[in-house]
């Protein structure tokens, strides 16, 4: 198999390149060894890189290069971001590919050098037959002489086949008068490679670590994102590198200047440093061009804004755009608020909400989610994908909520006597038995209360988990513990916010023909009038202590089956749907007892021998006593009663919810367009 070749130096890089045969393929991939991203990229290439076999000459070849290391290299390839692919052949570059999505890395690779283990199909291009030169002659076939060219160069009158680039004064004029404005847009500002929450070179991100250390509050602009900017700004300074730190439009320096400057003085930031942590943290990216900070609305909403940032009433802009992603979740909604109170002040075509523009500001310790849309993105993609999940497996959800709360062996009829119903001998006697005296429907009880349950369940579990991660990452945890900490957290976040929700989906898909609650509304109302409040939080303990280390598994086994699966050939053209079904089978099974025991208690009331097959013991309090009671009664496998038809639902429903997320996902960041207020 072929191996991924790691080049240190550029003479490396340069000798290794020009011995390739002319017709082999050569993947040159791009890395720094501080981004996450960069280590599941060199994952996929390393599967990739096995599955094509070693040839003489090699169709081939797999190149891993530092771009820190290598500026020159990765500035000729024109490498702004990690990871980066390359592709090329005969030193032409034929494709580039920049994030880490498994199936453009191996669509790409595929495209060019054909599918691994099928050799005899590189896809190369046919061998091109030598003729006879038709632009003059050549008397000498001979190879092993310098040839004269100059009969092929092109006349002084021929036409130009390149554009021809000029600068004229004005031009640079207009960039030097908005290089100036740039670096006054802020009291601090920073020029970077990147954003703070994702910088693309590793002094960037330590000069953002050190200002969020200081709690200075400062704006950033993303060099990478203008290149007019980048080159004129290098000029424009006279300082030839990035970052650049500027306090009140007056060039510090790079990241050694800045260290040096704390270095004499501890107190260099003081005047620019945030509130107190707690206060609030607000991120606004801006265009700056034009406004009168005369014309801001005088409102409470205007106060509230300069509370956050006083420095906003001093800023000029046409184009205000909010990022909500480093706001809690429950302040998004009055973030709106104020800034549709603001907008007389800002022209209506150029009032966006959570797009990013290349400026931005931001208050000591704000950051984005970790690399996967914005959070308004990702609470939309979770919630579709909750709701999707679920009208597809409510059949199957209902099935393992009546067998789950039937206390009768499943195999014994006898062991029914005496009792108002008949066990169910099953999944398929279950279902046959609901279909026979409920009718079809019955198979999508409780689906109203379980449709609100899977989107908001959806939102706050995938907005949750992307926040954590963000949080997370700065302690530079192993993947999987990552994944592990932050699914938990979430699933607990997420189970505690809808679980009055789970609790009327399981007690409307456990009544049978005799209805009990005869509307999502007379539920609650009935809950609230014979148990209280408590009523609806019964079985809390159990749901959280199963969610907990089912979402720590779940996700930790999630990420780290999703890479290795996505360069494989599988359906709906990646692994996420197949990483889902094997993480999800993983976690369910270690989890279903707490799972059972959650579903009986949520039963408890007054009316619970009213809609389950058998009587529901009145079970002592608490998740241990429930337990031992139902392992006594039952046997312990009474603790995993239900959990064939919990497994056929879970794998289905945890692939369908992943595979739906990370595609909606997909569309709303390639759509992304922004939202405008139109009056």
């Amino acid at each position: 198999m072929s191996t991924i070749t790691d080049v240190t130096d550029e003479t490396t890089f340069h000798s290794h390149v020009s011995a390739l045969p002319a017709s082999t393929l050569a993947v040159i991939s791009f890395h720094t060894p501080w981004a996450a991203p960069c280590k599941q990229m060199h994952l996929i290439l390393e599967t990739l890189a096995s599955s094509y076999p070693p040839q003489s000459p090699p169709a081939i070849s797999f190149l891993s290069l530092d771009a820190e290391a290598l500026p020159d290299i990765s500035e000729s390839y024109n490498v702004t971001a990690v990871p980066f692919l390359v592709l090329q052949r005969d030193g032409k570059v034929l494709e580039s590919v920049s994030g880490s999505e498994a199936s453009k890395v191996r669509d790409a690779v595929e495209r060019h050098a054909g599918k691994g283990g099928n050799t005899g199909k590189l896809g190369l291009p046919p061998a091109l037959e030598a003729v006879p030169v038709a632009n003059g002659e050549e008397k000498d076939q001979r190879t092993d002489k310098a040839k004269n060219l100059s009969g092929y160069a092109p006349d002084k009158d021929d036409a130009a086949t390149a554009p021809e680039m000029s600068s004229t004064q004005g031009q640079k004029e207009e960039l030097n008068q908005r290089l100036g404005e740039l670096v006054k847009a802020a009291p601090v500002m920073l020029f970077m490679k990147g954003t703070p929450s994702t910088p693309q070179c590793g002094f960037s991100r330590q000069l953002v670590g050190l200002l969020r250390e200081k709690g200075v509050r400062y704006g950033f602009f993303n060099i990478l994102a203008d290149e007019e900017v980048r080159q004129g700004l290098k000029a424009w300074s006279d300082w030839p590198t990035f970052p650049q730190l500027y306090l009140k439009g007056e060039l510090v320096g790079g990241l050694d200047i800045v260290k040096e400057e704390l270095d004499s003085d501890p107190d260099f930031f003081s005047e620019y440093q945030a509130a107190p942590k707690g206060q609030g943290v607000l991120e606004m990216v801006a265009s700056f061009e034009s406004l009168d900070p005369q014309n801001r609305r005088q409102s409470s909403a205007g106060d509230t804004l300069n509370r956050f940032m006083p420095e906003a009433s001093e800023m000029k802009t046409s184009s205000v755009s909010l990022h909500t992603n480093s706001l809690p979740f429950a302040a998004i909604s009055a973030l709106y608020s104020i800034v549709l109170q603001l907008q007389p002040a800002i022209p209506d075509e150029d009032l966006t909400i959570g797009r990013l523009r290349g400026f931005g500001w931001m208050s000591g310790g704000g950051e984005h989610l970790k690399d996967e849309g914005s959070r308004l993105q990702v609470v939309v993609a979770g919630a579709i994908a909750g709701l999707v999940s679920r009208s597809c497996i409510a059949p199957l959800d209902v099935l393992k909520i009546r067998l789950q709360l039937q206390i009768h062996s499943l195999s014994d009829p006898v062991s029914t006597r005496g009792s108002a119903r008949a066990a169910r001998l099953g999944i398929g006697g279950t279902f046959m038995d609901i279909v026979r005296n409920e009718g079809i429907t019955a198979l999508w009880k409780g689906n109203v209360a379980a449709s609100f349950l899977y989107i908001h369940y959806g939102a706050v579990q995938f907005s949750v988990y992307r926040a954590a991660t963000t949080e997370l990452h700065p302690l530079n945890l192993p993947n999987e513990a990552e994944a592990f900490v932050a699914g938990a957290v979430a699933g607990a976040s997420a189970t505690t916010f809808t679980y009055p929700l789970d609790l009327l989906r399981t007690r409307f898909a456990a009544q049978g023909p005799d209805k009990v609650y005869a509307s999502l509304r007379g539920g609650v109302r009935d809950i609230w009038r014979q148990e209280g409040p408590k009523g609806f939080f019964q079985g809390l303990g159990a749901g959280v202590g199963q969610v907990v280390p089912y979402m720590g598994l779940f996700f930790s086994a999630y990420e780290t089956l999703r890479p290795p699966l996505a360069t494989l050939s599988l359906p709906f053209g990646s692994g996420d749907a197949t990483a889902g079904i094997l993480a999800s089978v993983v976690a369910k099974t270690g989890v279903f007892p707490l799972d059972l025991i959650r579903k009986r208690l949520q039963v408890q009331g007054p009316t619970r021998a009213r809609y389950v097959g058998g009587t529901i013991p009145v079970y002592g309090e608490g998740v241990w006593r429930t337990g031992k009671t139902i392992a006594a009664r039952e046997g312990w496998q009474g603790l995993y009663r239900g959990l064939g038809v919990g497994l056929v639902k879970s794998a289905p429903a945890s692939a369908i919810t992943m595979w739906t997320y990370e595609r909606v996902l997909g569309i709303l960041r390639e759509t992304e367009k922004p939202i405008e207020k139109t009056g």
